[in-house]
């Protein structure tokens, strides 16, 4: 697992996970709240960041997952940084491939 070091935003985890599978994401924690999947190539102005739930699966009644600041956030940072990311998904997630 490696840290994103494209970006930081404080209160959430970023993180590769080592031998993950396509498409280019990372992953963003908050705490023990929730974890999203964050698609890179698919993230654009136009059509938004595009995520999925990791964690929890089954939203509980009161669950108050990604905020719209966070959201917000994420996606200003990934049209920015888009190609630091896909070159660090390459480095830290695709090891197999670059032996």
């Amino acid at each position: 697992m490696g840290r994103v070091t494209a970006f930081q935003i404080a209160g959430l985890e970023m993180v590769f996970q080592s031998s993950d599978h396509a498409p280019p994401h990372f992953h963003v924690r908050k705490g023990l709240s929730w974890e999203i999947r964050v698609f890179i190539d698919t993230s654009t102005k136009e059509s938004g960041l595009d995520y999925t739930y990791k964690f929890p699966k089954l939203m509980p009644r009161k669950f108050r997952g990604l905020s719209v600041s966070e959201e917000s956030m994420l996606l200003e940072q990934v049209l920015l940084h888009k190609e630091q990311l896909l070159t660090e998904w390459q480095a830290k997630v695709c090891i197999k491939e670059n032996i």
